[in-house]
């Protein structure tokens, strides 16, 4: 009796071995492409499209003639120079 558990755990353990080497091994498992896929390419050309489809960026500078637009004041506060503080902050004090 012992020698036939013996022999069905030698043959069971075979079996999975097998299976598990021509899943991994034999080229029929998950292998990623060596290509890019279809759905990158197909993202590729829709964008190549919809950048052939865009039209030259034009900006209407009538704005800048308009008085309205002349009549603006600058409102910036002037920032007056200050002192830096130390060269090196943490070296010695001479």
């Amino acid at each position: 009796m012992k020698n036939s558990n013996v022999v069905l755990l030698i043959l069971a353990t075979l079996i999975v071995a097998a299976g598990v080497y021509w899943y991994f091994f034999t080229g029929t498992g998950n292998d990623a492409p060596l290509t890019p896929t279809t759905a990158e390419n197909a993202a590729q050309s829709q964008f190549q499209v919809l950048v052939s489809e865009l039209q030259p960026i034009t900006f209407n500078t009538g704005i800048f003639s308009n008085p309205q637009f002349l009549s603006l004041v600058d409102l910036t506060t002037p920032v007056a120079p200050e002192m830096s503080g130390r060269l090196d902050p943490f070296g010695s004090v001479h």
